[in-house]
């Protein structure tokens, strides 16, 4: 018995680097391997790459995440404009931190959606896909948003008759105009091995802010959720079988405990999401500051995740984590901590490492020397050229990536 799992182990991983392309990343056990390697990797967030209007900044930017380590960036892969609204403005979103740009990649008015394929539409995709093609980066695309930054899932519930956020993943026709994105974008990039995977959403909840977004609609329940990855995933494939999907969730668990983090009350079932046979691997954000959790919880919360990759044998990443510095904290959450940012994200980034989880994305890049000056601060930013730095991203970079 034991000769023929071991056999049939291996015939599987033979499989799997026979039936990938070359460049391409895929999932091999626990880990992701690219042509017959292993690909342990240390990543960042940049959801600005996908719509800065000078393309040279995005190339500069590029070149200093990659010195520093860097060989995996997140990035949009959307970006709405959209003229219809309800009741009270919603959604409400704009004027967020990466600035005005001119870049947008589908427009909404009355109820009908257009996508924009011109040069500042997904022409500029292209340019920075070809970008990272170049450069030896690989890019995950988040396919829309939870929150109202940047449109998102609100946008396409307003403009087609829905009234909760949450009508997003169950009204037929708002999930329709959906893949009518996905195979916009998905076909045009599904032969780039520069495309690490595609996400189906950043984040996707039962509820969003409560402010800018749609309420939370009255069923919305963990297999709501559940139900949308499982379709849109299995849509994905259909159009693109060789690179990796994921959901994009913050992690959540479906269990039973007093923590909402972990009694699926936000509609998230991390371990129903990894089992997927569509979905490649699972993701997890780590923002404690919002979440009113400990250094602590988020270290054990990372832990957790390990297990769990362990125990479902797929890969597991850390997709997004941020601690503020303490002046931000203060100003936005009047409230203060002594612990700094270099013994919070390091104590997460160890047990990133100590617990053998597949990937790590800090939020987000910090570059200088664009055409504006710095990069956007949304108050958890680490710029390349901060102290902090070299703990956090050019040593801890050096860990990751040596692990290959």
């Amino acid at each position: 018995m034991l000769f023929n799992s071991l056999l049939t182990t291996l015939l599987g991983a033979a499989t799997a680097v026979s039936a990938a392309k070359r460049g391409f990343v895929y999932p091999d056990g626990e880990n992701f391997a690219v042509d017959g390697q292993k690909f342990f990797y240390f990543g960042t967030n940049a959801y600005w790459f996908s719509f800065l209007d000078n393309i040279t900044d995005v190339s500069i930017a590029m070149d200093q995440a990659k010195a520093a380590g860097i060989k995996v960036i997140r990035t949009w892969g959307f970006r709405e404009l959209n003229a219809t609204y309800v009741e009270g403005g919603l959604p409400q979103y704009g004027g967020e931190g990466a600035g005005a740009s001119t870049i947008y990649f589908r427009s909404w008015a009355n109820g009908t959606g257009t996508i924009n394929y011109g040069d500042n539409g997904l022409k500029r995709l292209d340019q920075v896909v070809d970008l990272a093609q170049q450069k030896g980066l690989k890019l995950i695309f988040a396919l829309t948003n939870n929150w109202a930054d940047y449109g998102g899932m609100d946008v396409l519930t307003v403009n087609l008759g829905g009234k909760y956020h949450d009508d997003f993943f169950t009204m037929p026709k708002i999930k329709s105009e959906f893949k009518k994105y996905v195979k916009a974008v998905v076909n045009r990039y599904k032969n780039s091995p520069a495309i690490f995977a595609w996400e189906l959403g950043n984040e996707p909840r039962c509820g969003a802010d409560g402010t800018r977004n749609l309420p939370r609609g009255p069923s919305c329940t963990v297999s709501t959720i559940n139900s949308w990855t499982k379709e849109m995933a299995g849509y994905i494939k259909s159009l693109d079988c060789d690179h990796m999907v994921a959901a994009g969730t913050e992690g959540f668990f479906n269990g039973t405990s007093d923590d909402w983090a972990y009694n699926g009350a936000d509609g998230v079932d991390s371990e129903g999401i990894l089992r997927m046979r569509d979905i490649d691997f699972g993701t997890f954000h780590l923002y404690p500051d919002w979440w009113s959790k400990s250094v602590e919880w988020a270290t054990n919360f990372t832990i957790a995740h390990a297990k769990l990759q362990h125990k479902v044998r797929k890969p597991v990443i850390s997709e997004e984590y941020g601690w503020l510095l303490d002046e931000d904290r203060q100003a936005w959450l009047g409230r203060s901590s002594n612990i700094t940012r270099v013994e919070a994200i390091g104590a997460w980034q160890k047990a990133a490492i100590d617990n053998k989880l597949a990937g790590d994305m800090y939020w987000q890049l910090g570059v200088d020397g664009l055409s504006f000056g710095n990069s956007t601060d949304d108050g958890f930013t680490i710029y390349l050229k901060s102290p902090e730095a070299q703990p956090l991203i050019y040593e801890h970079a050096r860990k990751m990536n040596r692990r290959a």
